[in-house]
């Protein structure tokens, strides 16, 4: 069977995550209903290829960063005929706390996860307190979480961050056990097992629902400001001076950075370049600054590397309204969809 093109393979199978509505519908994405399941860096895709085959009836959703793989298991999904596994490149964190509602998950399976060995690095590890809280409120009922690791320090980590809640218990008397019969084997797992590795596997369900209502981030309609008032059209942000502002939002750290400023002269209108980074989401834009009338000003995203409206994107748009009144204090809000500011 010969190999889809590139670019029909990353129609079918690539979810085009930055275009749709989150969290993202999945039966609509899949054309039906089922069984959701998530497995996060999928390497070669062996483990996640086995789990199609093995429940047909089932849906699955493989998470990696390297477009390597990525491609890797477009091929394969092609040549096995496999219709039910959807993929996404990107930081699998952020895509269980966005894409993903809650108690939407039947499963989510970790195999060997990075274990940042450095002690500095530990804060980049997937398995965090925090982590673990979302992975809980996207499970369903009976929900379950699957970790693999053959480095015996993470495992104390995980151990650790396993034992200090109270959302997911452990299926098996112990935190972790040292075989799993009947588990098909990933490529990693095979060499570990080939060089007598202890491995850990981690098998946790989910216990009780979480207290109170699950936050999850919407994304709304797309952010703006006018302010009315008196202001110099000449000299709008004429001196203008790169901001960086870092700030958190329920955890996450936020950096807002407003880089440069062009001018229009034909009709007063500006255009200032835009990075906002919200944890592992990094979005470059620009935001445009029109010149309604000689007493009104309006401040919205342009359509400029078409980001989505997050709370990081809707208080950069504030921010520069922000920045403008400052110069010009005469001026005051008369309209604003981007929240406090």
């Amino acid at each position: 069977m010969r190999y889809l093109p590139l670019s029909e393979s990353i129609q079918k199978y690539l979810i085009s995550w930055a275009e749709m509505d989150w969290p993202i519908d999945w039966e609509g994405v899949f054309g039906r209903s089922g069984d959701l399941a998530v497995e996060i860096g999928f390497g070669n895709g062996d483990f996640l290829i086995g789990l199609a085959q093995q429940h047909p009836d089932r849906l699955f959703v493989g998470i990696e960063r390297a477009w390597g793989s990525v491609t890797r298991l477009f091929n394969r999904l092609h040549e096995g005929g496999i219709d039910q596994v959807r993929v996404m490149e990107m930081d699998a964190a952020f895509a269980i706390a966005h894409l993903f509602g809650p108690q939407s998950l039947s499963a989510v399976y970790i195999n060997f996860p990075d274990p940042w060995h450095k002690e500095r690095h530990h804060r980049r590890r997937l398995i965090q307190p925090g982590f673990v809280q979302t992975l809980a409120e996207r499970l369903k009922p009976g929900g379950r979480v699957l970790i693999a690791t053959d480095q015996v320090e993470y495992a104390a980590w995980i151990t650790e961050v396993l034992e200090g809640q109270s959302f997911l218990m452990s299926e098996y008397q112990t935190t972790y056990v040292h075989d799993m019969p009947g588990r098909k084997p990933t490529k990693y797992e095979q060499k570990a097992i080939a060089s007598e590795l202890p491995i850990h596997y981690f098998v946790w369900q989910l216990k009780t629902a979480l207290d109170g209502a699950v936050l999850t981030e919407k994304v709304g309609e797309m952010p703006s400001v006018i302010l009315d008032g008196s202001f110099d059209a000449e000299g709008l942000l004429r001196d203008f001076e790169p901001m960086v502002w870092q700030e958190k939002h329920r955890g996450v750290p936020v950096v807002i950075k407003v880089m440069e400023v062009y001018g229009q002269l034909q009709d007063g209108h500006r255009l200032l370049t835009v990075m906002v980074s919200e944890g592992a989401l990094i979005q470059h834009f620009a935001i445009s600054v029109v010149y309604r009338n000689e007493q009104s000003l309006l401040i919205k995203l342009a359509g400029v590397g078409q980001p989505r409206p997050t709370w990081g994107v809707k208080q950069a748009v504030g921010k520069v309204a922000n920045m403008i009144q400052k110069v010009n204090p005469t001026l005051k809000v008369t309209s604003s969809t981007v929240g406090d500011h």
